[in-house]
């Protein structure tokens, strides 16, 4: 049984039937996808209540690193893991990078001509912005924060004194729509609600490029993209479970990647 906050696309169900077809005397995975807090609160509560649960998890790599922290996982020794930079994976097997994703910003190209993006975040402190940026939710999303994480990579790049001009401005005259998912949020980069997003996950990015929507990110050296992982853990409950070890090795393959 596999949770994830993947997002459903076709690449999923290849890579599931992939896996069928190389084990031929597995079981078909059983496969959710919620967004990232909603899978962990589900696997806490059927923890606590003995029911059934995941076995593995692919989660953004925020969300894997504080499962790990309430000691939700159980190792695993991935075959030739130890080929991969230690960033790649941790150091008590418990948890391992399945891919490379990325937080961005982007616009609607229908809307906003890229002569017109801005160079760095002074240029969004700029009056021009007012009522066209949207954003995740940086405090009460329902569903994840990765916006968060993304802002935190950004202020790295600034002063001090030009951190708060910006955040200041995104609390006052530029204030930004903001969104609960990251998918509405680009709904409305779509729609017209806004012409700039600030925190785009890419997961949700591809989908909407793969549909053909008028989305397009972009970066400069003052605003870089922040690479980052999709993670996959073994649960503490499927130490035993030999299936799930078996997949988890397959996502490491050459066919699965």
């Amino acid at each position: 049984v596999i949770y994830a906050s993947l997002g459903l696309r076709s690449g999923t169900s290849d890579l599931l039937w992939a896996f069928r077809k190389k084990n031929t005397l597995e079981e078909f995975p059983v496969y959710l996808d919620d967004h990232p807090f909603q899978v962990v609160n589900r696997i806490r509560e059927e923890m606590k209540h003995g029911m059934r649960t995941a076995d593995i998890v692919m989660v953004p790599h925020y969300v894997a690193l504080g499962m790990d922290d309430e000691g939700l996982f159980t190792p695993h020794d991935v075959k030739d893991i130890g080929a991969y930079p230690q960033t790649f994976y941790d150091k008590k097997l418990k948890w391992f990078a399945a891919g490379v994703t990325f937080m961005t910003m982007a616009h609607n190209p229908k809307r906003l001509p890229t002569k017109d993006l801005p160079e760095s975040l002074d240029d969004i402190v700029s009056p021009r912005w007012k009522g066209r940026l949207g954003m995740q939710s940086l405090t009460s999303s329902k569903f994840g924060n990765i916006g968060a994480h993304y802002m935190n990579f950004l202020r790295r790049n600034v002063s001090r004194k030009r951190w708060i001009e910006f955040l200041e401005s995104l609390a006052g005259p530029n204030k930004p729509l903001t969104y609960d998912c990251i998918d509405h949020l680009l709904q409305g980069l779509i729609d017209g609600s806004h012409d700039l997003s600030l925190t785009v996950y890419s997961l949700a990015y591809f989908r909407e490029r793969t549909e053909g929507s008028p989305v397009k990110s972009f970066e400069t050296e003052g605003i870089p993209k922040m690479l980052t992982f999709t993670t996959a853990g073994l649960l503490r409950t499927a130490k035993d479970n030999k299936s799930a070890r078996k997949f988890l090795d397959y996502l490491m393959s050459e066919d699965a990647q």
